[in-house]
Formats: C-alpha cells, structure tokens, sequence
C-alpha cells in the first residue's frame, strides 16, 4: 500500500492538505538542500558503516595453532596465573586488571608479529593503580625471539617497556593518550628467553600535556620465580598531542 492510498484511510481532505504543504515546503531553498544533505549524509554513513565492516575482515584474520603451539600456550597460560605476584596483585583492592587479546593484525607489531608461541607466548597480564599512578605487566617471552645465544635483543626490552611506560603516563593525562617524546633505556644484564617478565612503571612527574615516567624490568628465575634479577632501567617521556581529544575513539581498552 502506498502513502497516498494510506492517506487516502484518513480521507481525502488531510491526504491533499498533507502533500500540498510538502510542496509548498520543497520551494524553499533551504529546505531543498536540507533534503539533499540528509540524502548524501544518510548514503555517506552507510556506505562507511559497510566499507568499515569489510576492512576490519580483510584485515584482522584467523590464527590456527598446531597442536603442540596449543600445548605450549596452555602450559605457559597455567605457570602465569599461578605465579606468586599474579595472586597478590589480583587481590590488592586497589589494582584493576587489564588483559588485551591478541590483535591478529597484519600492521600490528607488539600484537602480531611479535606475539604467539615461542614469542610473547600469552597477552601479558596488566594491573594499574589510578591513585599511585603504577602499572605492572607481567609477560612471557618465549625461544623464537632470542639471538643465537638464547639472549633477548635490548631492542625488544625497549620496546615492552616502552608500552609499559605509556600506559602509565595515560594514567595521568586528561585524554588518556600519548606519544613517546624520548625513552632512555639500561641494561644491567642479559635478558633470556623462555622466562617470564615483570615489567614495573610508575609516574614521577606531569606538566600539562607531558608526562615523566620511569620503569624497571626484571627476569624470574625459572626454578624459583620468588628470585628476579633486573635486566633493564627505563625512563620515559610522553607527550599528549594538542588533537588528542579528537583520538579517544582510537584507544581499545579504558583506563
């Protein structure tokens, strides 16, 4: 049934009424283009709405793990949650958890190229505190990572820590975002594969859109993970940018 004839139920005197004043209305200039910016408006946001949907099936994609992948991703799952500090942090009223899924990205680097079996085996386990500005992130890198001495290169330390670092420093920026200004990084010792990682981080200052952190990372000793050693110092700058409130969207997770 059209809307005349719908129309036509009511009469034929409201019928005429009702389309001689959409006439008179559709002469004025401004309400023609009104109809034509909610048309373009209306086509724009769902073709957008459909092409976003494509792009985030072409670009997130499946990963099937081997059996023995499964094994080790279950077995390394079981050591993280039972470790002593994963306990103690879980039940500190005053740290919330947060844990990121891996993000099967094809652009992603922490989230795909380096994460999986033999890399950063499980997503790391964070607890953040709010009112004391810390963060904790405890991870497990995994054999695949390692140099030819079963070593960790300082680069990917810097750039766990580096991430460590940032969320601390959204903490205590008003739009929770950042970009790292400057990172200065130490190494005490050698960092080993196939251990599990304690990485510490709190704020030490903040100045308008700037903010200083500093951070530790420490080794477990596979044997007796009540023992760590540190392997790594890091100081960290983060500016928030001036468009930052138009990039909330962005963020994945809120703190």
């Amino acid at each position: 049934m059209g809307i005349a004839s719908s129309l036509r139920l009511f009469g034929k005197a409201p019928a005429s009424y009702l389309f001689n004043g959409f006439r008179r209305q559709m002469k004025n200039p401004l309400m023609k283009k009104g109809v034509v910016y909610a048309g373009v408006s209306g086509t724009c946001a769902a073709a957008g709405y459909m092409f976003g949907n494509f792009v985030m099936e072409k670009h997130i994609y499946q990963v099937k793990y081997t059996e023995e992948q499964e094994k080790e991703v279950l077995e390394v799952e079981n050591r993280l949650q039972n470790l002593k500090i994963v306990k103690d942090l879980r039940q500190n009223p005053s740290f919330r958890e947060l844990r990121m899924p891996f993000n099967r990205s094809n652009h992603s680097l922490t989230n795909n190229l380096l994460s999986g079996p033999g890399r950063i085996t499980v997503p790391p386990v964070i607890f953040y505190d709010k009112s004391t500005r810390q963060v904790y992130a405890i991870a497990h890198v995994g054999k695949d990572v390692g140099l030819d001495d079963d070593t960790i290169h300082p680069g990917l330390i810097a750039t766990c820590m580096d991430e460590v670092l940032a969320i601390c420093s959204f903490l205590s920026l008003p739009n929770k975002i950042a970009v790292t200004a400057n990172l200065k990084l130490s190494n005490p010792t050698k960092a080993y594969t196939n251990h599990f990682y304690i990485l510490r981080s709190h704020l030490e200052w903040t100045k308008g859109r700037k903010a200083q952190t500093h951070g530790t990372a420490y080794m477990l000793d596979n044997e007796d993970p009540s023992k760590s050693t540190c392997v790594a110092i890091a100081d960290g700058l983060f500016v928030e940018p001036r468009f930052a409130k138009y990039l909330k969207h962005v963020i994945p997770v809120s703190l």
